[in-house]
């Protein structure tokens, strides 16, 4: 039986994996699987060794507090190319530790397989050596990253960013608002702290104080908190509970909610794109430690940190990032935009072209195709 080793250290990763190994199954259902992911992926037959909770981080200081743990974690998984031999490993974004483990697997003659592939943008040249030097296949979302990679003599593949089949509301917007208790809101903003518990924890409380501002200047406002299913309600219940602007707590209904919402305040990352996605016009945040955000000012060579930002080129959606973050300028920017029906066209406008540049839908079946074709077949194992 062929065997398959996946490495997925967040949600978004464990989202986009579950998908393509889902899809991996109808092609060929006699693949041993295992690693680390959540619950798409161990809906999908992957035998998990750790999960995403176990395993999002974010920030260089945080990374450095939990060291040993994490070398815990990447010492036993690199001991199980040893024990367990797969035919491929199959690493799932994740750079700092992917990239790492894709030199172990190297060395032991196993093929490596990247899917998300470290964001071109968000790291120094010499980056690309490592890629290049460990990693057989690259299978990037954005078509604009395939000749980059191309260029610098690496095997690279674009099938179509997947977000485009899944980010899909299944209500539409007048039936999912006329749910919501007590009474429909004329007027609906979601928040979105992040899918970390470190994001979650440094950015629910800013949230929850923006809308409290924003519901004392325009008290027709309504929020609603659609729930990351890698954050237990029990963490948030209370805190959302006791808010003084009333939040509508959501689980399982992130799509509905967002395209719902006449406007969002995301925590930059995958969500952004989502966002961006369902067409809901949007404001990006994020704040970090100082320490992280001084050494990724000089990491990362960007004007833009929101997806939605780089995939355009240019800055067209707002973004409030490190001290900017405040409560006070979240909130008179909220305020600015939400009021001005030039600006919410505007963004309506640039959010219809970004969708047009992320290419293709049918992502995920062509992924698990072009994956099927790649794995060696190794007759020896049992």
């Amino acid at each position: 039986m062929t065997r398959l080793m996946i490495i997925a250290g967040e949600a978004s990763g464990d989202l986009h994996a579950g998908h393509v190994i889902a899809e991996l199954n109808r092609i060929n259902p006699d693949i041993e699987k295992y690693g680390t992911g959540g619950q798409l992926l161990e809906a999908a037959g992957v035998e998990l060794y750790y999960r995403v909770e176990d395993l999002a981080v974010i920030g260089f200081k945080e990374v450095l507090k939990r060291y040993g743990y994490y070398k815990g974690i990447f010492d036993r998984m690199v001991a199980l190319l040893d024990k367990r031999r797969p035919d491929a490993v199959f690493l799932v974004d994740y750079a700092g530790f992917n990239l790492r483990f894709a030199k172990e697997a190297k060395k032991r003659g196993i093929k490596v397989l990247f899917y998300i592939a470290p964001q071109v943008w968000a790291w120094k040249k010499n980056r690309i050596k490592t890629i290049r030097a460990y990693v057989d296949e690259l299978i990037v979302l954005f078509p604009f990253e395939v000749e980059f990679f191309k260029k610098e003599g690496m095997a690279c593949h674009c099938f179509g960013h997947p977000l485009l089949d899944i980010a899909k509301p299944s209500l539409d917007k007048e039936t999912y608002r006329a749910q919501l208790d007590p009474s429909p809101p004329d007027r609906l903003i979601a928040l979105l702290p992040g899918s970390r518990q470190n994001e979650v924890a440094k950015h629910l409380p800013l949230l929850l104080d923006v809308a409290e501002r924003l519901q004392q200047i325009e008290p027709d406002l309504q929020f609603i908190y659609p729930l990351a299913p890698t954050i237990p309600r029990a963490q948030v219940e209370e805190q959302v509970a006791l808010a003084k602007a009333g939040i509508h707590l959501v689980e399982g209904e992130t799509y509905n909610a967002v395209a719902a919402s006449d406007f969002a305040l995301v925590a930059s990352g995958t969500a952004s794109l989502e966002t961006a996605i369902l067409q809901t016009p949007l404001l990006i945040f994020y704040k970090v430690t100082q320490t992280t955000w001084m050494i990724g000012r000089y990491l990362l060579g960007i004007k833009s940190v929101g997806l939605p930002n780089i995939v355009l080129g240019e800055t067209l959606v707002p973004e409030l990032i490190q001290a900017d973050s405040n409560p006070a300028q979240m909130a008179t920017e909220v305020i600015k935009i939400i009021n001005n029906k030039q600006l919410m066209a505007n963004q309506r406008r640039n959010l219809a072209r970004l969708r047009q540049c992320l290419g293709e839908t049918g992502a995920y079946p062509a992924t698990a195709q072009f994956l099927n074709k790649q794995i060696p077949k190794n007759p020896n194992h049992p």
